[in-house]
């Protein structure tokens, strides 16, 4: 079988979280490498795609996707910093489909990579970019083998969910995304059926869920139900709240395996083969 494996680069969300608190489970925002054969993808581009960058131009990579499951800033914010987007010998597609307007991804990308917010504009990026819009539930042919299937998620300016099959193989990233206590949502649980990976937006827990609501985040709780229903084996709870300490996700991954044996929490350089 043709690879297939994912490295977590940042599973922070909202802001990164102080870094001498989190030196096991991680500080950076969201970002996940996926290796699908030769071809490189990223999904989002928090402050792990930094790292992340450095090493893949070290690797003499320099052609790859992004995909952003939506602008917010924690998903953005290490765009700027991609060390391989200032090298013109680089090539890369970012795909963005969450707007609830007619926004396009280029134009989304300039609106933030601009004076007084930031120095650099996007037309100091010397690789060869393409942007391009979707909508869900339209599916991507990235080639080479590669399809991404595309679902609208339940969080504040829009977000998308991502099925990325490849030789035979599924993993689904379900961040940033909140639901309804007591339900299962049936066309999420039809997205993901059957996935051998689910990334999960864990920020809460069942237990403080009420005081969030309205926030766009989801529980770990909520994921294991939807891993059930959906008959997905491993679930990797992501997007960590800001105050989660590594003490405080080491006892989230004990209680999680307990309760669902494919269970674990994100961190920083973990590295899953599908």
């Amino acid at each position: 079988m043709s690879r297939f494996e994912l490295t977590v680069w940042g599973a922070r969300g909202s802001i990164p979280a102080p870094a001498a608190a989190n030196t096991v489970y991680g500080s950076d925002t969201s970002c996940i490498e996926l290796r699908c054969g030769e071809r490189l993808i990223f999904l989002d581009a928090g402050t792990g795609i930094i790292t992340a960058g450095r090493r893949l131009y070290e690797a003499h990579v320099f052609d790859f996707d992004i995909l952003l499951t939506h602008c917010h800033f924690d998903h953005i914010m290490g765009l700027p910093f991609l060390l391989p987007l200032y090298k013109d010998h680089v090539s890369a597609r970012i795909y963005a489909g969450h707007f609830l307007d007619e926004t396009s991804c280029q134009e989304m990308v300039a609106g933030f990579m601009c004076p007084p917010y930031f120095p650099v504009k996007p037309k100091q990026f010397a690789a060869r970019i393409d942007y391009r819009d979707f909508r869900p539930p339209q599916e991507l042919d990235l080639g080479d083998g590669i399809v991404v299937k595309t679902f609208r998620l339940n969080h504040p300016n829009g977000a998308v969910g991502y099925r990325i099959d490849y030789d035979g193989r599924s993993l689904c990233y379900i961040t940033d995304t909140e639901h309804q206590p007591g339900t299962i949502d049936d066309s999420l649980v039809a997205f993901i059926a059957g996935a051998e990976v689910m990334i999960y937006d864990a920020t809460y827990t069942d237990e403080d869920f009420q005081r969030y609501a309205g926030f766009g985040h989801s529980t770990w709780q909520q994921g294991v139900r939807l891993c059930r229903a959906a008959k997905v084996d491993r679930f990797v709870a992501f997007h960590h709240d800001v105050s989660r300490t590594d003490s405080w996700l080491a006892e989230l991954d004990a209680r999680m395996a307990a309760e669902f044996s494919g269970a674990m929490v994100a961190r920083t350089g973990l590295t899953l083969f599908l």
